[in-house]
């Protein structure tokens, strides 16, 4: 049985076709909503056969319909139960057969609904139009999905339900309902899924510890359960992330958590922090110890993002240049414990967090910018250029200048201290970097991305993705309106050709064999080295002693014995080195064996002192420092060689 109906052309939606809408309130309560053919379009006649089709789908899986009376129809199950149509044809809202079906529908269900929908409190950092940098997602709730999976529930099961939706929305709603990209008028296919846990619903119906249900499904303690930032819904539609958040407020001490309007403040700049922490493949932030979020937010939640919005500006770029400074401690990490490999940058950053704390991490980075010696040249021909996409461009005493050899970005940086000299790989894989200056002398230098379009065949579109002063300082809003003009010059359709060569020439060229080693990249002023030693002691870092002459992993290990004895190894246990200068490949070769097998070789670049020593009688123990058996096979086993003299 339908108790109300409401037919809507398909010109007024976005965007607009020829195809009707059909929205439904059945008997039962639910709400159902297709897409027709234009012949259908105000033919009630279809209703049945409708209705009859999706009789026994109560979990919304039927999305096509086929029926000789009306050909096919859409099940839209991520449409809105209110039709939001474009403004221009609103008029049916006042009309008998919206406020019949408006009459029908459950109020309660709604306005819970469309609370879950709230907007979120403004940002601290907003950009010249007002906007924040980077915008929260929309949450989309009212879907006739959602709508159906409270409306068919009664009793003492829907009461339950709507309260704990109610009394922990962004714990429970995204368990039982779908957290929605956006109304999907056109099909019905799933963009998004919720997070189902047969524990909670389970709880939440018996009507016993639901706090701890939810404290176990998140990995939090119940106390941030039931604290007053859980008791609206937050701007985040991905569960993963949306956990790595919990378990970073759940780190701090419950005195320093943000209110609700502090977190949504300063949300906005999250993405960057576990950016430095490191993510998995999907973008979801890596589990940290409580100890990392703790020591960088050792000043409470809001007390350290204003700190650092007051002494480091836009805290956007300043959190990226963090990883320039980050690979320089990695690099100089690798030069005091003589390894040859390089901690991964999440585990150096969680480490000088937890030493140092989130402001500490800023000022490194940016004594880390201002005072680094200056930048080598690269080892590439003089007359090697990138294909130009503008060149050089002037207008009204306005200059840009793009910058092509891998020189031209070291002049850059050097003139107006900053590390773009870094961003030569980037250019190579098709970014642009441009040195701008104002008829009054400011300079800045800009960075414009790719990204392939869609709608033009080989061609691409450049945005502004970056835009800093001598350094990084903020440019003004004159110099800001410049670098946008330069984004539209290279976004010309005449320049295709030159924006789709620019793009190409990265399958041409080698990034890594344009690339040098740099003594720079390992230089850190005299108090970041001491913080990185203590970094390094809280990794549980040994720094090798005088006595010490390599630490390294055994290269060659996955071709002898090793993968076969692995389950034998252990840390600790002694190597003996045995010298081979008849080795075809390497008359420096140093052999590293364990109980008579063979396990691989000290690597070459890091052989020939050691070798040297062992053909002057000198005596040198080895043995293993490290197994880890979840890494690649050349850098499994780590040993180190050292004097006994």
């Amino acid at each position: 049985m339908v108790r109300a109906r409401l037919w809507l052309p398909g010109r007024v939606f976005g965007p607009a076709d020829d195809q009707p809408r059909l929205w439904l309130v059945l008997a039962d309560g639910r709400v159902l909503a297709f897409r027709l053919p234009s012949v259908a379009l105000g033919d009630d006649r279809v209703i049945a056969s409708l209705t009859e089709a999706v009789a026994d789908d109560l979990r919304g899986r039927c999305w096509e319909i086929e029926h000789p009376a009306f050909g096919w129809a859409r099940v839209l199950y991520a449409a809105p139960v209110l039709p939001a149509p474009r403004k221009e044809h609103a008029a049916f809202l006042f009309g008998p057969d919206y406020r019949r079906f408006l009459a029908c529908l459950d109020e309660e269900i709604m306005q819970l609904l469309l609370s879950l929908e709230r907007e979120p409190h403004p940002p601290a950092i907003t950009r010249r139009d007002g906007e924040a940098p980077h915008p929260l997602p929309r949450l989309y709730l009212a879907s006739v999905r959602n709508y159906n999976r409270l409306a068919v529930l009664s009793g003492e099961q829907r009461e339950r339900r709507l309260q704990a939706i109610t009394r922990f929305p962004v714990l429970v709603a995204p368990i039982l309902l779908t957290l929605h990209h956006s109304p999907n008028v056109h099909d019905g296919k799933r963009h998004a899924w919720r997070e189902k846990d047969a524990t909670i619903e389970a709880a939440i119906d018996a009507g016993r510890d639901l706090a701890g249900a939810i404290a176990r499904h998140y990995g939090i303690s119940k106390g941030l359960v039931r604290s007053p930032l859980c008791a609206q819904m937050w701007p985040v539609r991905d569960g993963k992330l949306r956990q790595g958040w919990l378990k970073l407020l759940d780190a701090l001490p419950a005195n320093q958590r943000p209110s609700l309007i502090e977190f949504e403040r300063w949300q906005l700049y999250l993405a960057n922090y576990f950016a430095l922490l490191g993510e998995n493949d999907q973008g979801h932030p890596l589990p940290q110890p409580p100890v990392v979020h703790r020591g960088a937010f050792r000043l409470g939640w809001s007390r350290t993002w204003e700190t650092a919005a007051r002494r480091y500006g836009n805290l956007h770029p300043a959190l990226a240049d963090c990883r320039d400074f980050l690979d320089a401690a990695r690099e100089r990490a690798a030069v005091l414990t003589g390894r040859r490999h390089r901690p991964p940058l999440g585990r150096l950053a969680a480490g000088w967090l937890a030493c140092h704390g989130l402001l500490g991490l800023l000022e490194a980075s940016r004594r880390w910018h201002r005072l680094r010696p200056p930048l080598g040249r690269w080892n590439v021909s003089e007359s090697f250029r990138l294909p130009a996409i503008l060149g050089h461009w002037q207008d009204h005493g306005r200059r840009a200048e793009e910058l092509l050899t891998p020189n031209a970005l070291i002049d850059e940086g050097e003139a107006m201290g900053h590390c773009v000299a870094n961003y030569w790989p980037q250019c190579v894989s098709g970014d642009r970097i441009f040195a701008l200056q104002l008829p009054d002398g400011e300079r800045a230098t800009a960075q414009y991305q790719p990204t392939i379009r869609d709608d033009v065949d080989y061609d691409t579109e450049y945005r502004l993705a970056q835009l800093r002063g001598p350094f990084n300082q903020e440019v003004s809003d004159a110099m800001f309106a410049w670098g946008q003009i330069i984004a539209c010059e290279l976004n010309q359709s005449a320049r295709q050709e030159a924006r789709w060569a620019a793009l190409e020439a990265r399958g041409r060229l080698e990034v890594a064999r344009l690339e040098i080693r740099r003594r720079w990249q390992a230089w850190l002023d005299a108090k970041s080295e001491c913080q990185l030693a203590a970094v390094l002691a809280w990794l549980g870092v040994q720094l090798p002693g005088p006595e010490v002459l390599l630490c390294a992993s055994i290269a060659g290990y996955q071709y002898h014995a090793g993968p076969k004895i692995e389950a034998q190894l252990a840390s600790g246990q002694p190597l003996k080195l045995v010298r081979e200068p008849d080795n075809p490949h390497d008359v420096q070769a140093v052999r590293l064996d364990w109980q008579g097998q063979k396990l691989g070789y000290a690597p070459r670049e890091h052989n020939v002192e050691i070798a040297a020593r062992l053909d002057a009688g000198e005596r040198l123990v080895a043995r293993i420092t490290d197994i880890d058996r979840d890494a690649e096979a050349w850098r499994r086993v780590m040993f180190v060689i050292e004097s006994s003299e």
